[in-house]
């Protein structure tokens, strides 16, 4: 039988700062498209930029440690600037 791995608190941590700009990405398209109106597109743009600062966080924590952010960084950083442009593009 295999042993399930378990993640040290450092990698679990890293896990969910790296998937958190999802989280925001997601409550910023429900003020955008759900909610609709001119303030919750406010909101929905604060929301989306306060998705940035995990991100950047993390990328200056992995240089820091001279680590590569790996998928987790891919994923972050390519969620926000897609999501931002699409934004931009029908709410700008």
């Amino acid at each position: 039988m295999e042993e399930k791995m378990k993640k040290t608190r450092e990698q679990a941590v890293s896990d969910n700062m790296w998937g958190s700009p999802a989280v925001f990405c997601l409550a910023a398209f429900v003020a955008f498209v759900i909610v609709r109106t001119e303030s919750a597109t406010r909101v929905g743009w604060i929301l989306y930029f306060a998705g940035w600062v995990p991100a950047i966080c993390m990328a200056v924590w992995c240089a820091a440690r001279r680590k590569s952010p790996g998928v987790g960084g891919a994923f972050a950083f390519t969620l926000l600037a897609v999501f931002g442009l699409l934004s931009w593009l029908a709410h700008g």
